[in-house]
Order: C-alpha cells, then structure tokens, then sequence
C-alpha cells in the first residue's frame, strides 16, 4: 500500500485540455505586434508594386506582364511576414489591406487572399510548400482583379477611366484572346519564382521559425 501510495504521489500532475482546444491554441492568436508587422509589411509591399509597376508597366504589353515580374520581389516580403506572423488570418487579413487600395478590383484581389488563405489552414503552414501556393494564389488573384475586370466589363471600366482609356483600350486588345492565359501563367511562376528566392534570402528566418 505505501509503495503504491508513493508511486502515485511521484505521477506528475497533468492539466486537462479543455474540450475544443489544443495545445498552443493561444499562440494561434493574433497580437498587436503581428497587426504591426502585418500593416508594415503590405504598405512595403505596395510601394514594391507600385515602383515596379510604373516601370515595367508603362507600356501595354509590359503592363499585361508586370505582375509576373512584381511577383518575384515581392515574394521576399511575403515569406518574411508568413515566417514572423505564422498564424491563422494572416493571408486573408494582407489581402483585404491590400484589396481596400484599389475600388474595382479589390473585391478580386481578396478573393485571392481568401483562396490563399484556405490553404493555408488546411495545408501545413509550417511547410514552404505552402506558403509558396498561398503567395501564389494571392498574385493570381492579384492578376485576375487587374485585367478579369477589363476583359468582361469592358466599356464600364474605360468609362471609369478617362484619361487611361485609351491605354487600357490597347491592353484589351492584348489581354482578349489567348494571350490572357500566357500572362496568367507567367504571373503564377512568378510567384513560384518569388517564393523560391524569399526562401533564400531569408533562409535564417526560415530556421528560426522552423519552417521546412
């Protein structure tokens, strides 16, 4: 009796998990500094769209491109924020900051982020895999909000912008025909492309936050 008494005194104790939750599932939450980190990392990404995009977009043919191009540094900022913020809303939530900066097709965009997000909830966000199909899925969202809105809304998107009809009138006549696909392609592994080289520069942040 006293040997079985002192086995179960030396037993550690151990604290019920409550039904529904996990182990962790605190960490799981978002704080102000991800918010942060989150808010600072979109608005850089943006002024990356934006100074490449007046560059390389400046004609209408580099324009149906750009965002095969914008897709591989911005992957850098993208792997760096799904690194530090590995949590859930974290797609979604940059994806609607980034949706609320353009009117007509930021409905699209965050479709994208949603999709991406998706798969970052299901899939193992631990995994490079995945954060590589969440980015990609956003820069394709990112792709269909900017020209999806042109090629089945024609007269109602030149009409919304005057001064660029003209401009917009000659990527139509780019973006209407098979060609739409080839850019939606080259954006997707420019995505591909971005991940990869986010994976590398970043590959100490990776370690740390123990990303395979």
């Amino acid at each position: 009796m006293q040997q079985n008494a002192g086995q179960a005194q030396a037993m550690p104790e151990t604290e019920a998990v409550p039904a529904g939750k996990r182990p962790g599932a605190r960490n799981e939450r978002l704080n102000v500094r991800d918010f942060v980190t989150i808010a600072v990392l979109t608005v850089l990404e943006l002024v990356v769209y934006f100074s490449i995009g007046m560059i390389a977009g400046s004609t209408p043919i580099g324009w149906c491109f750009t965002l095969g191009i914008q897709a591989i540094p911005l992957g850098i900022i993208f792997m760096l924020m799904y690194a530090k913020v590995n949590k859930r809303g974290v797609v979604l939530i940059s994806g609607v900051l980034v949706g609320m900066s353009f009117w007509l097709t930021g409905l699209v965009i965050a479709l994208g982020a949603l999709a991406g997000e998706v798969i970052w909830n299901v899939a193992n966000r631990k995994r490079f895999a995945t954060m590589a199909a969440s980015f990609t899925s956003i820069m394709v969202g990112w792709y269909l909000g900017a020209f999806a809105p042109l090629v089945l809304m024609k007269d109602f998107f030149l009409n919304s912008v005057p001064t660029m009809a003209e401009f917009y009138g000659s990527v139509f006549d780019i973006v209407a025909g098979p060609l739409f696909f080839v850019c939606l392609g080259v954006t997707a592994l420019g995505g591909v492309l971005g991940s990869l080289l986010g994976r590398a520069v970043l590959k100490k942040h990776f370690e740390r936050a123990g990303i395979a």
